[in-house]
């Protein structure tokens, strides 16, 4: 797969993920995304959690199948079972600021459970030193599929464990991480809470870069939040009951981020480059 490319800098690699072991949960992946100075924000495979994959969609439980990769959650607690899915990428198509293409989503036993389509837009900022993403999802039941039920861990009685949808994996940084959201600053204001933004500063090396992550205002999902142990962040599609879908009721998922090379501490600031991004970005209302 190829790298996208803004002011002479690339900002992110498109990964098919076909060459990873069946319990990672093979899945489209993006890695590295950078910010336009060079900085890296994503890890892909680490020890702690081999499975997660820089930025990509996964779910712990797609009726029944772990498209998430890694153990399950059970009524005994998390094992790790013979239930991996893997997500096929194909007809895939890039043009200048935009690769789309079709996500097939294969069970254990390579029966199709869903066909997803999916877009990742990625744009100039007039900010300084700031460029914008846009991830896009629109998931159905694919074949004799009746309907989709997504699922987590939460849902399954692991307090606190809503994770499952669109998801950033940030690599460990060399300071403590800023976390602020419309509710407050810090994990416990954001973990959970429907906030239109999640704005995570981060120092690399010793270069501060400021991730804002944003949801489509049409449905706002709980955030999950974790910066105990790893740093990662996305909403969560099934937080406290399963999310479904049917052929005319797709699941649709979105995640929008602006990188910006520099430390963000204000609530304006945020508000301000968010408002550049979306008004911007491709019309979102088909």
């Amino acid at each position: 797969m190829g790298g996208f490319q803004l002011r002479g800098a690339t900002v992110l690699q498109v990964n098919a993920g076909s060459d990873l072991v069946a319990t990672l949960a093979p899945r489209p992946y993006l890695h590295p995304i950078r910010s336009l100075a060079g900085v890296p924000l994503t890890e892909a495979g680490p020890a702690d959690h081999p499975h997660h994959l820089g930025l990509s969609l996964a779910f712990s439980d797609l009726n029944g199948t772990n498209f998430w990769g890694g153990s399950t959650f059970t009524e005994s607690g998390p094992a790790v079972l013979p239930n991996h899915g893997r997500q096929v990428l194909s007809e895939w198509r890039d043009r200048e600021g935009r690769g789309e293409g079709t996500v097939t989503w294969l069970d254990r036993n390579g029966h199709q459970l869903a066909s997803e389509q999916r877009s990742y837009t990625y744009l100039s900022h007039p900010a300084d030193h700031s460029w914008s993403l846009s991830f896009d999802s629109v998931l159905r039941p694919a074949g004799g599929v009746e309907r989709l039920s997504v699922s987590s861990s939460a849902v399954k009685g692991r307090v606190g464990a809503g994770y499952g949808g669109i998801f950033w994996r940030f690599p460990s940084g060399d300071a403590p991480v800023s976390l602020l959201c419309s509710e407050g600053a810090g994990t416990d204001a954001a973990h959970g809470s429907r906030s239109p933004w999640l704005m995570v500063g981060t120092r690399q090396k010793g270069k501060r870069v400021t991730v804002i992550l944003a949801q489509d205002t049409i449905e706002l999902r709980p955030w999950f939040v974790r910066t105990e142990g790893y740093l990662g962040a996305g909403p969560s599609a099934a937080w406290d009951k399963p999310a479904t879908a049917d052929r005319n009721n797709p699941l649709k998922l979105s995640l929008h981020a602006v990188v910006h090379d520099g430390h963000i501490t204000s609530r304006q600031h945020v508000e301000e480059l968010l408002l550049h991004h979306f008004s911007s970005s491709p019309d979102r209302t088909s």
